[in-house]
């Protein structure tokens, strides 16, 4: 159960343009995709590749500003305003948030690592032939 204030409501709703529109794009998009792979990943690559060329510059501004902005706000006073009440203490300590965010990077990275190293050695082994199941002797 939820309890964030004394305004917190457990009644669940959607909005029905955001929702039924969303849903329509994503059942256009993946039958799309699945009656012509071939050119959908054509289409996905091409996308791709002007995103790199032609805006990736974007990504990086935006990375930088939004960097420069929480630094900011960390130094300034605005790093002192309290989210919550005047009277709320922390949940955890900061030995936990630092326990907690390490033990995520632990886990997102043997996740992604736990498939892709083995498919990196199955598409590139360093000592058989790509995309083979058998090893080569080391002498």
């Amino acid at each position: 159960m939820l309890t964030c204030g004394s305004h917190m409501s457990l009644k669940t709703s959607i909005n029905p343009p955001v929702f039924f529109s969303s849903l329509l794009l994503i059942i256009l998009i993946v039958f799309v995709c699945s009656m012509w792979p071939g050119q959908s990943q054509e289409v996905f690559q091409l996308v791709q590749t002007w995103i790199q060329v032609k805006a990736g510059w974007l990504y990086i501004l935006g990375v930088a500003i939004f960097l420069i902005f929480i630094i900011f706000v960390m130094v300034s006073r605005f790093g002192d305003i309290k989210l919550g009440p005047d009277h709320a203490e922390p949940d955890y300590s900061y030995k936990s948030w630092i326990a907690m965010l390490f033990s995520a990077g632990m886990g997102i990275g043997l996740m992604f690592f736990g498939v892709a190293e083995p498919v990196m050695h199955y598409m590139a082994p360093p000592d058989a032939t790509p995309e083979s199941i058998r090893r080569q002797k080391m002498p």
